[in-house]
């Protein structure tokens, strides 16, 4: 079914490499409205890039379709897309100033010197810019930041369809590429132009995101937006691709009590996990260190580990410990929960039920 209101839509798209053997792609269907941002996250080999690139008409598809504010673009040539790119490596050209940097799209397209210093002018302020300031300025003469936003200023100035960002912050140390990503999603949201960012930085993703697409092995995983990605992943590839995740390996059930299930897990330990979730054995019990409690006693009902190891990072504390079957856990919080407890000796450790996630194996 074609969906005549969306920005984009992918129907089945599929990229194959050496006579078919290696499908990068493989039957990737995803949607993004007008004025939104999806991310499409994954480790690298995973198809990101080759899906962006099918999607700018860089690479050709094997099959399937591509759609742009309804219209199939699928076999027509990247300058015909009204696509915007905004790639890693930035290609800020060196020889000319900003606002030659700013224009280019423009001249291309032969509009008269004061309808491109007018446009030019105005995304110069609106990426904060301010053309008095920066625009006789050279590339060499900016920072990484500034750089980043006349890549920016340069894709936007064309007024694009879709605009497509390939990992453009991947450079950037980690303080600027938080402040850019935020910056970057007010931009987008103030032009309500609908985006795809390319990455495989989990943070920058939901920093950055309306909705995250998860991509493993050519093909999505999981859409949604990101505190359901994160707090309710599809599997544990998911999981532990979005951050630090526990993971139990539920051994047989035990009884159930309103909402909760108790289950006994493989170190031979119970936990409470939540009764909404369909239980088998076999199955995994995810949830997240930060979620993890840990005590000097044991207060009911909890697992007894041993402590590891102890650090202090990010403002948090974080206790890695292990099971009486070796099963590693580990636990963060913002106070020291055990008071100094040095490794090697026993603790014990908590999730409610509530925090609680059942996947498949």
């Amino acid at each position: 079914m074609q969906h005549e209101d969306c920005a984009l839509e992918l129907q089945n798209l599929e990229r194959h490499f050496a006579h078919g053997r290696v499908r990068a792609v493989d039957g990737v269907s995803l949607t993004v409205e007008p004025g939104e941002i999806l991310s499409i996250l994954g480790p690298s080999g995973c198809g990101k890039t080759t899906l962006m690139r099918m999607i700018a008409g860089l690479e050709v598809p094997t099959s399937g379709q591509i759609r742009i504010h309804g219209r199939d673009v699928s076999s027509l040539a990247p300058h015909e897309r009204n696509v915007g790119l905004v790639f890693q490596s930035l290609a800020v050209f060196p020889h000319m100033n900003v606002e030659k940097n700013v224009g280019f799209g423009l001249r291309m397209r032969k509009l008269s010197a004061a309808a491109i210093k007018s446009k030019v002018d105005t995304v110069l302020d609106l990426v904060q810019l301010p053309p008095d300031q920066f625009a006789s300025r050279w590339p060499s003469e900016l920072s990484g930041g500034q750089l980043q936003r006349v890549a920016l200023a340069r894709t936007l100035v064309t007024e694009p369809a879709l605009v497509l960002f390939d990992e453009p912050m991947a450079a950037l140390d980690r303080r600027l590429r938080d402040y850019m990503a935020i910056e970057l999603r007010a931009i987008q949201k103030q032009l309500g132009i609908a985006a795809v960012y390319v990455t495989h930085d989990q943070e920058t993703a939901s920093t950055m995101s309306d909705r995250i697409a998860v991509m493993n092995s050519g093909r999505v995983v999981q859409v949604g937006p990101p505190p359901e990605i994160y707090n309710r992943p599809a599997n544990r590839f998911v999981a532990e691709f979005l951050g630090d995740t526990n993971v139990l390996t539920i051994a047989r059930l035990h009884e159930r009590s309103g909402v909760a299930q108790q289950v006994e897990v493989e170190a031979g330990q119970r936990l409470a996990v939540s009764a909404d979730d369909h239980l088998a054995g076999g199955q995994m019990v995810l949830f997240r260190p930060g979620q993890t409690k840990v005590f000097t006693d044991d207060p009911g009902g909890a697992m007894q580990a041993v402590l590891t190891s102890v650090s202090f990072n990010g403002g948090l504390y974080h206790w890695m410990m292990r099971l009486a079957d070796g099963t590693p856990l580990l636990a963060q919080s913002t106070r020291d929960d055990l008071g100094g407890v040095s490794s090697g000796q026993p603790i014990w450790v908590s999730v409610d039920h509530e925090q609680t996630h059942v996947v498949e194996q």
